[in-house]
């Protein structure tokens, strides 16, 4: 038998000291809920964008931040913004659900929030990863 075969997910704080965390952090996304739907989009070599489906949201309606390495978004509805103005309408179908979401995305350590906006149903966020001239590779020239 070989090494391959006996190593599990629980022998990884055996072997990589100070990981633990990230043994709890990949399996805390494992119970991800469907609502909103998303796309994350990785725009050239530095940036990415998330698109969430958050049709009939307004803007004031939704609230972002990024701190210590989480990006959350939470969606908060009024009940009362649920149901139709005029009482001579009545939903037959809903299909568009308004309900409340919270929706957490890990970040790595250098990555900014550029700007969040609303595009056709979409909300859309441009993240950034930028990283500090310090912590860049030095290339030294031969001489």
């Amino acid at each position: 038998m070989t090494l391959k075969q006996h190593i599990t997910v629980s022998d990884f704080p055996k072997f990589f000291l100070g990981f633990d965390r990230l043994q709890e952090d990949f399996f805390t996304n494992a119970t991800d809920n469907s609502y909103p739907r998303y796309n994350i989009v990785k725009v050239g070599t530095t940036g990415y964008r998330i698109e969430l489906a958050v049709p009939g949201w307004d803007k004031s309606e939704i609230d972002i931040s990024l701190h210590k390495n989480v990006l959350t978004i939470n969606g908060t509805k009024k009940q009362s913004d649920l149901s139709t103005k005029d009482t001579k309408e009545s939903y037959m179908h809903k299909g568009l659900s308004g309900k409340n979401f919270s929706r957490k995305f890990k970040a790595g350590d250098y990555i900014q929030l550029e700007k969040a906006y609303m595009d056709k149903g979409l909300l859309c966020l441009d993240l950034i990863e930028v990283v500090p001239a310090a912590d860049k590779p030095v290339h030294i020239d031969i001489l």
